[in-house]
């Protein structure tokens, strides 16, 4: 047990530290067997220098509480042991990620499985906020069904979420600046939540179950209806002082820029985002006299493009240029082992990968690899659905061990660590 936590608890009096050792080591067992699934009282023991009898007196009230359960015996050539299993459907968890044109909602278990999705336009209920309010209750809705209570809960949003007022600022895609999401959601709902920028979400599913599983050092940068980044580094995400690190869509890319008046979109975003890329080929074709497609978006430029239509290819290729001088500056300052492209430009450049390689070989001392996301569309909502099992996890954590290790769950970083269970 850690040094720090025994001088804590020897402070106490005797009955106040024999009550918290209890409820110390009844975490650490739960803990122990969550990260394993499966595991006998034997090796809890072993693993946490507990004797037997205490190891069977805690199983025992845990298996009472219904958070783990008895399975089949060991089969080994010693004398056989019953095991214990994590019961994951001892509640649930719910992730929430509100983009730009999606809200795209996830009930799991304590697993992490799925067990019911939602997905809505956005301003279905006329705008963001509601259509999120209305996500997290069909959610809630569905685990009260299942007779699943809602251990906890996590948002991801198009915004920095500032961690002393808990204020969404630069959220243009959701018209947010200022907008109080942490005081509406806490109106809104009873479970405890985080909330928290999107791409960064998006970081902690690539760390779980992404492209970055087993790496400590890694980038995530979301090209879409906006453009973000995450970076973790050392196994932390880096937050910065306003929780604003990785806003690589303010990148200047381009001299004549600097001179250009503030607004909501970033210097990177106004020359790569989505829109951006479809506004731009609508204005190319409207000065040429050339008939311009109904529903003209992103997706029709880049399929224009691969067809060999002239313009298009012009305006992929100059977008190739710019990814490509964005994760050099990114790889510069931080030193990534890969870089993950996420979003609908970041799977759509997924044949010109190679390209953007290259181009930043040639400029990085070390370059990083350069991975198109495997995770699509749903990073953002596996990521919450991480966060929100953290956030579990240290609902039950005692508070000895939190007053103890308060600096290591910081509010500001809870559920964004990359050491995910």
């Amino acid at each position: 047990m850690p040094g720090g936590l025994t001088f804590f608890l020897t402070e106490m009096s005797q009955p106040l530290r024999h009550a918290a050792m209890l409820e110390v080591n009844e975490f650490l067992v739960l803990d122990f067997v969550r990260d394993r699934q499966t595991t006998t009282r034997s090796q809890i023991a072993a693993a946490l220098g507990l004797s037997p009898a205490s190891v069977s007196r805690i199983v025992r009230r845990l298996i009472d509480a219904e958070l783990v359960r008895e399975g089949a015996p060991t089969k080994t050539r010693g004398r056989p042991q019953v095991t214990i299993i994590f019961n994951a459907r001892a509640a649930s968890v719910i992730g929430i990620d509100l983009g730009g044109t999606k809200c795209h909602g996830l009930l799991a278990d304590l697993s992490g499985a799925t067990l019911h999705e939602v997905v809505r336009p956005t301003r279905q209920e006329g705008a963001p906020y509601p259509t999120l309010a209305a996500v997290l209750r069909e959610l809630d809705d569905r685990a009260r069904a299942l007779g699943l209570p809602v251990a906890a809960a996590a948002v991801g949003v198009p915004a920095v979420v500032e961690p002393e007022t808990g204020l969404a600022i630069g959220g243009p895609n959701v018209h947010w600046d200022g907008f109080p999401i942490v005081a509406e959601l806490a109106r809104t709902t009873t479970t405890p939540f985080i909330v928290e920028n999107d791409v960064n979400l998006a970081a902690l599913a690539h760390a779980w179950r992404g492209d970055a599983r087993g790496r400590s050092d890694f980038a995530v940068i979301a090209l879409g209806t906006g453009i973000g980044a995450a970076v973790v580094a050392d196994g932390q995400l880096v937050k910065g002082r306003h929780s604003a690190a990785g806003e690589v869509g303010f990148l200047v890319l381009d001299r004549s820029q600097l001179r250009e008046p503030r607004s909501a979109l970033g210097a990177f975003e106004r020359l790569a985002a989505g829109p951006v890329l479809a506004d731009r080929y609508r204005r190319a074709l409207t000065t040429a006299g050339r008939p311009v497609p109904e529903a003209l978006t992103a997706a029709t430029v880049f399929e224009a493009a691969r067809t060999g239509e002239p313009t298009a290819r012009s305006l992929v290729d100059e977008l190739v240029e710019r990814v490509a001088m964005a994760v050099i500056a990114l790889a510069t300052v931080v030193d990534p082992e890969t870089v993950v492209l996420e979003g609908s430009i970041g799977q759509a450049l997924r044949p010109r990968v190679a390209e953007i390689q290259a181009l930043v070989a040639e400029h990085v001392l070390v370059p990083p690899e350069i991975v198109v996301s495997g995770l699509g569309a749903t990073a953002t909502a596996i990521g919450a659905v991480a966060a929100a099992l953290q956030l579990s996890r240290h609902q039950r954590a005692p508070s000895a061990f939190l007053d103890t290790f308060r600096v290591g769950i910081d509010h500001r970083r809870l559920g964004l660590r990359v050491d995910v269970a």
